[in-house]
């Protein structure tokens, strides 16, 4: 879908950069970039340097840079609309109409389905700012001034320095494939950066689930009868439950 906005907003003077954040062999990650084919730059980051450098807690983010490499958008929840619409029925009640649907499913499945159904997220919003930015450039309503930019960044703590740093060390390690050593970096950057759902969903989805294909990767939470195995306090299906699934993504940010 970035590939196609790509296409339309190219003549228009518009680059769309592509990043993986993935603590893993680029390897592992080549056959989804090649199997997507783009045309422009896609790169794949296993040191999160990305989103290390621009502030990004959760995927997708984007950020806008103009031609003389100024931030006018900072991080915040990015997509190139074209989404499907969800069956109407897609958030009800998991007990029943999930599980009717596909039976077969394992539990956890059936309640990752239902809390993302109710993700709320404006792509055609984010999409049509984009249109905006490359029909008008600096002129366009959605670009923030240097001090909107800072402002709509907001503060880093010492408490959010200390996760970023906890985060680089456990990737480095994870790297080195001490997997069980990352493990107390992962989750202190969790504890001290709890907004944070970029540090949360990587540890998560290198964690073994001893599922086979693709399902492994995005499982993100322990097995059925080995949730003593599990060594974080949280998954993606218990901590999207307790914040809720509309606070998910940030609403865009308002110049």
């Amino acid at each position: 879908m970035w590939q196609k906005l790509r296409e339309e907003l190219r003549p228009l003077g518009l680059e769309i950069v592509t990043v993986c954040l993935d603590v893993a062999d680029p390897a592992q990650s080549m056959p989804y970039v090649e199997a997507a084919s783009p045309t422009h730059p896609t790169l794949i980051d296993p040191h999160h340097l990305v989103d290390e450098l621009f502030g990004m807690t959760n995927v997708p983010n984007g950020v806008w840079i103009d031609e003389d490499g100024m931030i006018v958008r900072p991080a915040e929840a990015a997509w190139p609309g074209d989404r499907a619409t969800p069956p109407a029925d897609a958030a009800a009640d998991t007990d029943e109409t999930p599980t009717a649907r596909a039976p077969k499913m394992p539990q956890r499945v059936v309640d990752m389905m239902g809390q993302a159904a109710q993700i709320v997220s404006d792509r055609d919003a984010y999409a049509s700012a984009l249109r905006d930015w490359a029909t008008n450039g600096a002129t366009s309503e959605y670009v923030m001034s240097a001090d909107q930019v800072l402002a709509a960044s907001g503060p880093r703590g010492a408490d959010e320095a200390k996760a970023a740093a906890h985060f680089e060390l456990a990737t480095h390690i994870e790297l080195q494939g001490r997997h069980a050593d990352a493990i107390p970096h992962f989750a202190a950057a969790h504890r001290l950066a709890p907004d944070n759902w970029t540090y949360r969903r990587q540890a998560w989805s290198i964690e073994p689930s001893g599922l086979p294909g693709p399902m492994s990767r995005f499982w993100q939470g322990p097995i059925d009868g080995a949730e003593k195995a599990w060594p974080y306090d949280g998954s993606w299906v218990d901590d999207i439950k307790q914040s809720g699934p509309v606070n998910y993504y940030r609403p865009m940010q308002e110049t």
